[in-house]
């Protein structure tokens, strides 16, 4: 249904925000880490967004959700409070290639996590899914954006 590919990516360096509740309000927290990196004058510094996300929405009420609205940067660029770094590290993951409106991802992860994982023989690491956001919304038409659901695996 979605094109899944098995890869190894490199470790990432990122520099952002914590958010609790609905995933889908995760735009607010862009919202601030953005202004804190142009008041900073570090938004040229950085690179793509990413976004981790601890928790399965079918187990863990909206309001209790954790998520981390991140950009990738070197580590050269400063990471005062309240913006926080994180590492993603090396390893294996099943990359999912979604193209169109942020509002299909539910979906593309229903595959990912159901019939994908199911028939691919692979495990999940137990680290926490992140996607990183090919193109943006700023300047993107909503049909055209595609997104990587990166889910570590063993």
């Amino acid at each position: 249904m979605f094109p899944v590919t098995v890869k190894k990516l490199r470790s990432r360096n990122l520099v952002g925000l914590p958010h609790t509740g609905d995933y889908q309000q995760l735009s607010d927290t862009y919202a601030k880490l953005f202004d804190l990196l142009d008041t900073r004058d570090l938004t040229d510094k950085t690179r793509q967004m990413v976004a981790i996300f601890y928790d399965d929405p079918s187990k863990t009420a909206a309001p209790n959700l954790r998520s981390f609205a991140a950009v990738t940067a070197p580590k050269t660029v400063p990471c005062d409070t309240p913006l926080q770094p994180i590492t993603l590290p090396t390893g294996p993951h099943a990359v999912l290639r979604f193209t169109g409106p942020y509002s299909g991802l539910p979906t593309a992860y229903t595959y990912l996590y159901g019939d994908w994982l199911a028939q691919s023989g692979q495990h999940p690491s137990g680290q926490p899914s992140y996607e990183v956001y090919i193109n943006s919304p700023r300047t993107t038409d909503p049909a055209e954006l595609v997104t990587e659901i990166c889910l570590p695996l063993k």
